[in-house]
Parts: structure tokens; sequence; C-alpha cells
């Protein structure tokens, strides 16, 4: 079994310049609009703090259980997908996801998450886009 990977934010290195949000959103979408990442950077300026919502891919994925249509699969890197053709929009998995991240794209009324750049060998863009490598990625063995 492959390792499986896992997506790691450092809030404190972050400094908002949200090249990983724009990474993303050009990856996924085409266009360079924070609004379509799979990922969010919050911005506190008074403090010049940091925080980045995204998708930790967890070992038992609630977004996943709570799905009522099996539109959300697990793939063999142990990372959650959504098939949109199975997808009802109720919203389940955005609201049991405990790190708010699953987002709803009213404008094209899909939900969407981090894939962790399927089909891009290199890994995520989040990740090689970051300056200042306030996004990591890890690989975990899994032992049966």
């Amino acid at each position: 079994m492959p390792p499986i990977q896992r997506l790691i934010a450092n809030d404190e290195a972050c400094r908002g310049c949200e090249a990983c949000t724009l990474a993303c959103a050009v990856a996924h979408e085409g266009a360079a609009q924070p609004g379509l990442a799979r990922l969010v950077v919050t911005k506190d300026m008074a403090r010049y703090e940091f925080h980045i919502d995204y998708c930790r891919h967890c070992e038992d994925p609630p977004c996943l259980a709570a799905c009522p249509t099996a539109a959300m699969s697990l793939d063999a890197r142990g990372v959650v997908l959504i098939e949109d053709e199975l997808c009802i929009r109720c919203g389940a998995c955005a609201e049991a996801c405990p790190y708010n991240a699953v987002y709803y794209l009213a404008e094209q009324d899909r939900y969407i998450k981090c894939d962790l750049c399927a089909g891009r060998p290199e890994g995520p863009l989040c990740v090689a886009f970051c300056p200042v490598e306030a996004m990591l990625l890890t690989a975990e063995e899994v032992t049966t």
C-alpha cells in the first residue's frame, strides 16, 4: 500500500500572500481567483497573524461518512474525492468537516475540497508556490 499523504500548514510561517490559494484556483479552475481555491487564508492584519483552513485528509474522514449518496470516495493515497455526478448538493459533507475545508461554489452549484492536486506527479501546487514553505506535504507509512 502506498504511503498516505497529508498536507500540513504552518500558520506561524504564513505571511498571507495567498500564493497557495492562487496556485490552487489556477490548477483546478483555470482562474487566479482565491475564492475558487480549495483552501482559505484568514488574515488578522491588526496582529499580523494568518490561519490556513485546509483539508487535513483525515484518517477516518467525517465528510466521507456524512455523504448520503457515496459521492465522496477515498482514493489509494487516502484522499477523499468528490464525484460531481453523484453529489446532490445537500451540504452534509461541509457540515461534518471539523476544519471547514469543504466549500460550496454557488456560481457553479458544486462542492469542492482539496484533492492534493490529483494527477499532478509533482504534488500540490500550493506547496510548490508557497514562498515561505508554510505548506508542506508529508507521507505516512500505513501499517496493517
